[in-house]
C-alpha cells in the first residue's frame, strides 16, 4: 500500500451562535474549504494521481485530508519557509498564494481561525486569523506583455467571457472581452493561435500569474520555421542595435528594480 501522509485544515470559531462543530458545519464553507485546499495541495483531475480523500473531526472542525506522502512533505515544506518570513507569500508560486490568500479571506468573512498543518512537520502549524494579513506585496507585480501559442478547446462564457488555450505546458484560461470573440471570423475552436495576452508577473522571481491573464490580441498561424523571414528580421534590426548599452536598455526596461 501506498506511503501516506495527511494535511489538516482546522477551523475555529462560531456558526451563528453557535461553536463551530461538524453537526453545523455548513456545505458552503465545506465547499470552500475543498476549493482552497485543492489549490493548495495542487490536486488535479488526472486519473492516475493518487487518491485524496476528506474526513471531518471535532474540535471546532478539523478537515483532516489524507494525501500521498509526497504531498504532505511538499506542504510541510512550503509552511516551513512561510513561517518567519515577514513576507511569506512573495516567495511562493502565484497558484499557491493565491489559495493561502483565499483561506485569509474565509478567515475575515467568518470569523474564523484557521490552522493548517502536515504530518510531515506537525510543529510548523500556520496560524490564519481575522488579523493576519496574509497578502502578497503589491509593489512586486507589474503588468507585463507575454505571448502565448496553442489551440482553443474552448470560449464564450454567459457573465464572464474567456478562451482556454491548450498550450504544450498545460491549458490556461484567459479573460476575453465578448465584443473581441464575436468579430474572429468564424469558429475559434480547435484552431491554432497565437495570443498576445496582460499578466502580473513579479519583478523579482519573473514568475507569471496566469489567473490575472487579460486577452489583448490573437491571431491564427501555423507553426513553421521560415529561415528566410528569420535572417531578413536580423538582417534589419541589427544595426539599429549597433553601439546601444545593453545593461542600461535593461535598467530602464526594468525601472531600476534587479
Amino acid at each position: 500500500m501506498e506511503n501516506t501522509g495527511q494535511v489538516v485544515i482546522h477551523l475555529e470559531g462560531k456558526y451563528g451562535e453557535e461553536p463551530l462543530t461538524p453537526r453545523n458545519y455548513d456545505i458552503s464553507l465545506m465547499r470552500d474549504v475543498l476549493d482552497y485546499a485543492s489549490a493548495l495541495l495542487d490536486i488535479d483531475r488526472k486519473k492516475d494521481r493518487p487518491v485524496v480523500t476528506l474526513h471531518t473531526e471535532s474540535g471546532s472542525v478539523k478537515n483532516v485530508f489524507t494525501v500521498s506522502l509526497q504531498k504532505a512533505a511538499e506542504l510541510a515544506s512550503i509552511l516551513t519557509l512561510m513561517l518567519g518570513n515577514p513576507h511569506p507569500l512573495d516567495a511562493l508560486e502565484p497558484k499557491t498564494a493565491i489559495a493561502f490568500e483565499n483561506f485569509q479571506k474565509f478567515a475575515v468573512q467568518n470569523n474564523f481561525n484557521i490552522n493548517i498543518l502536515s504530518s510531515q512537520a506537525q510543529d510548523s502549524v500556520l496560524h490564519i486569523t481575522p488579523h493576519t494579513n496574509f497578502q502578497r506585496t503589491e509593489n512586486l507585480w507589474v503588468d507585463a506583455e507575454v505571448y502565448y501559442y496553442g489551440t482553443i478547446t474552448d470560449a464564450g462564457g454567459k457573465n464572464k467571457s474567456n478562451i482556454h488555450l491548450d498550450t504544450k505546458d498545460g491549458t490556461i484560461k484567459i479573460d476575453a472581452d465578448k465584443e473581441y470573440l464575436s468579430n474572429i471570423k468564424g469558429n475559434p475552436l480547435y484552431r491554432k493561435f497565437g495570443v498576445v495576452a496582460i499578466a502580473k508577473q513579479n519583478i523579482k522571481t519573473g514568475v507569471i500569474d496566469n489567473s490575472s491573464l487579460i486577452l489583448k490580441e490573437m491571431m491564427e498561424f501555423e507553426p513553421k520555421f521560415d529561415m528566410q523571414y528569420l535572417n531578413e528580421k536580423i538582417n534589419a534590426s541589427t544595426p539599429i542595435w549597433t553601439g546601444a548599452d545593453v545593461d542600461a536598455f535593461l535598467d530602464e526596461i526594468r525601472g531600476g528594480q534587479l
